[in-house]
């Protein structure tokens, strides 16, 4: 436990202003406790800081982060079930886990309960941070429920901090479980995988040839689909010879480019995510809308907690068919053919991720959390998607839509437009992500829905 934390809690130190504050939240649902809006707007917060860090953190890249969002959005959903009726912890769900021992009704307040859970899984997950974010980190911890517990016994407040870091700690002990993924940050490159040889396999491009990116990640232990059960199609065979379906999607790609409008430029920008320290992963910007959509529709506590939760486990198990399906094939990048087939100085927009092309890691993410929010927040949700609102670097202007679908089908396709994926890509992976996204989508966190069945 932390001296510090329990210190800034229960003396409510004055003066420290909370940061990334959600207003929005101040009308959250009235018709719910103080106590569950207090609890989503620690979970808002902690969300919103943690899209800084992976941001800003290196070794985070997009797998990466996904497993990370996983086991926080699980740590706080944990520390969050004693004061939730009628779910049921995930140790039945997740082999290996074992939750820790539930405090007493009156020795529990979810908010701080949540907000240790949330701090602690947080540190563990950044040790490498920059010290300006570890100190974000310090920052929210202290703040962001203190003028909520004025009313707090500081026994109740202490047990609820303990139990939320044993929480998060049992989580934490999970996850190194799973060698192959558990602090992925430190070793995004392997520099022994040797790529497949040939014509029509990737081979790693550019002026500075980076090593494959986590060649072995289909290796990481998903939360709940069967990798065995989710196999992409077959790639369209590779042929150089013009007229050939493998030489239409080339062209394609390389026709795009060549005819760019305003509006495709925006659109491959909007979405041009995984652009290390200076945009969100993928899965971070799902993150992102995720937060939007539940500061907009307001639904309760549950709701949102349980939206965090399938919303990364989607992320994770996304990530993970699709790096398995990536080494799988070792097809090379657009760039590549184009450059030996087409034209050699032509380039894409942003130079080529350092894995193969097909499926497409944006596609099955996308794809995944769709299901999700749809499943969780309704098919029609009209969104005005606001994450690089502000941002000068490139054309990030908030673009509106009807539908989450709609929001996977545009991002999946923006990397036709940016010049880093054939058609095929985006479309085999809008699909192993829509298989992903209903399993998960389908999960029941309920006692009474496993009883009944």
């Amino acid at each position: 436990m932390s001296n510090r934390f329990l210190n800034a809690t229960l003396l409510m130190a004055v003066g420290v202003a909370a940061i990334f504050l959600v207003s929005t939240c101040t009308n959250w649902q009235t018709a719910e406790s103080a106590e569950y809006r207090t609890a989503t707007r620690v979970a808002l917060e902690w969300n919103r800081l943690l899209l800084h860090l992976e941001r800003h953190t290196p070794g985070y890249r997009p797998p990466v982060s996904a497993r990370m969002f996983a086991y926080v959005e699980m740590a706080a959903y944990e520390a969050s079930l004693p004061g939730l009726s009628g779910y049921m912890s995930l140790e039945n769900k997740c082999p290996g886990y074992r939750q820790p021992g539930l405090p007493g009704a009156t020795q529990y307040n979810l908010p701080i309960a949540l907000n240790a859970a949330y701090a602690q899984i947080v540190r563990l997950f950044f040790p490498t941070a920059l010290p300006y974010w570890q100190e974000q980190i310090t920052r929210l911890e202290s703040t962001c429920v203190q003028t909520d517990i004025q009313h707090i016994a500081s026994d109740m407040a202490q047990s609820s901090v303990v139990f939320g870091q044993k929480a998060a700690d049992a989580v934490w002990r999970y996850s190194m479980l799973d060698h192959a993924g558990h602090d992925g940050f430190l070793y995004n490159y392997d520099h022994d995988f040797i790529p497949m040889s040939g014509p029509g396999h990737w081979q790693s491009t550019g002026d500075r040839h980076l090593p494959a990116l986590l060649p072995h990640w289909g290796e990481v232990r998903p939360f709940v689909i069967n990798t065995h059960h989710i196999i992409a199609k077959p790639p369209i065979i590779y042929d150089i010879n013009p007229g050939s379906a493998f030489y239409t999607e080339a062209m394609e790609v390389f026709s795009v480019s060549q005819t760019r409008t305003k509006e495709d430029l925006w659109i491959a920008e909007f979405w041009s995510d995984d652009l290390p320290g200076l945009t969100l992963t993928p899965a971070g910007r799902w993150i992102s809308i995720t937060s939007q959509a539940l500061e907009k529709a307001k639904p309760g506590f549950p709701t949102v907690l349980e939206t965090y939760l399938k919303t990364a486990w989607a992320l994770c198990d996304g990530s993970i068919v699709c790096w398995q399906e990536k080494y799988r094939y070792q097809l090379l990048r657009p760039e590549t053919y184009i450059h030996q087939v087409i034209q050699p100085s032509w380039s894409s927009l942003h130079d080529s991720p350092s894995f193969p092309t097909y499926p497409s890691g944006h596609a099955i993410l996308g794809g995944a959390v769709a299901e999700v929010l749809e499943s969780q927040l309704g098919e029609h949700f009209y969104l005005t998607e606001e994450t690089h609102e502000g941002r000068v670097e490139f054309s990030s202007q908030s673009r509106s839509f009807h539908s989450f679908a709609d929001m996977a089908q545009e991002n999946a396709f923006s990397r036709v437009l940016m010049g880093v994926h054939f058609r095929m890509d985006c479309e085999e992976g809008l699909r192993l992500g829509k298989i992903v996204g209903q399993q998960i989508a389908a999960l029941s966190l309920r006692r009474d829905a496993v009883a009944a069945h």
